[in-house]
């Protein structure tokens, strides 16, 4: 096995899902076997009966069906599961049929024609089913469902989110699977949306139009919510750009919860307070500030006037 292969391995047994680490084990030992032969697919040696490739066939059911996992957060084990059970059923399907014709073209078997009938009838039954409608949606839906996660590891949001609302409208996303990818969808077209407006806001910074840097930076935090620079920048240029003291706070309160290491929060956080006449909150963010750094002139400066 390559070390590429191997990685891989690592990668897919550490992915976050809901299955134990047996399981991942299992399912990822039967997919590195669905290119060999349908003997092997089901764990058979050659020549083995028809009861023991329907009995294989069904034991393996049991682990690989995706509908076992039902509401489980399965990752990439999910297309996992659908390629192993795809594979097992066409070679449970392949092999009985080699076999049935085995038994009734045997010496002495009267069955023959029968069984060519049955055959020809099962082959009618399954071309009929390909046309049906409601498995050509579901099969159109699962392919748009696929190509939109492909999507997203390609970082293109907005293509995503276009092909679950078409698959939605099919009717084929499985229950659970839509929404946790739109999801995630929104939330990475989200933080693209944040970094535009981050960009911007720098770039209305350097041109000195304060006030629209404020507000590019207040749509930041709005989309990413958990990023911290976003409040931080967003209470900064509220304040000196808008003077819009309750609002800034409010920001640079957020920008405080999601870094307490962030000195410049502390700061701003307090020269805010100190504006607002709330000496003693102030008075908490400088201290917390000089505790980490004594030595620091711009908290001296402000502690003096909240004293």
């Amino acid at each position: 096995m390559s070390s590429d292969t191997d990685r891989t391995q690592q990668d897919a047994l550490a992915e976050p899902v809901d299955l134990p680490l047996d399981r991942k084990r299992e399912i990822l030992a039967r997919e590195a076997l669905l290119g060999r032969d349908h003997w092997t697919v089901l764990g058979l040696k050659p020549g083995a009966t028809a009861e023991e490739v329907k009995g294989a066939y069904f034991e393996a059911s049991k682990l690989f069906h995706p509908d076992r996992y039902y509401g489980k957060e399965l990752g990439s084990y999910r297309a996992r599961l659908e390629r192993i059970f795809h594979r097992l059923t066409e070679a449970h399907q392949v092999l009985s049929e080699a076999l049935k014709h085995v038994v009734s073209s045997a010496p002495g078997s009267g069955a023959s024609s029968a069984a060519t009938v049955d055959r020809q009838r099962a082959d009618e039954r399954k071309a009929r089913l390909a046309r049906h409608p409601y498995l050509v949606k579901g099969a159109r839906a699962a392919a748009m469902v696929s190509e939109a996660q492909r999507h997203l590891q390609d970082a293109s949001p907005a293509k995503a989110l276009g092909l679950l609302a078409k698959a939605q409208a099919l009717g084929g996303v499985k229950d659970g699977q839509g929404p946790a990818l739109e999801a995630q969808a929104k939330k990475l077209q989200n933080e693209q949306r944040a970094d535009e407006e981050m960009q911007r806001g720098r770039a209305l910074v350097d041109t000195h139009d304060l006030a629209d840097a404020a507000s590019a930076f207040a749509r930041a935090s709005a989309l990413d919510p958990h990023r911290a620079e976003a409040a931080y920048e967003a209470a900064r240029w509220t304040l000196r750009g808008h003077g819009k003291v309750a609002e800034a706070r409010t920001f640079a309160q957020r920008a405080v919860e999601l870094r307490p290491d962030h000195l410049p929060s502390h700061l701003l956080l307090a020269e805010i307070c100190i504006k607002m006449g709330m000496g003693s909150v102030a008075r908490r963010q400088l201290e917390q500030v000089l505790e980490r750094d004594p030595r620091n002139a711009e908290a001296r400066a402000l502690l003096r006037q909240v004293r």
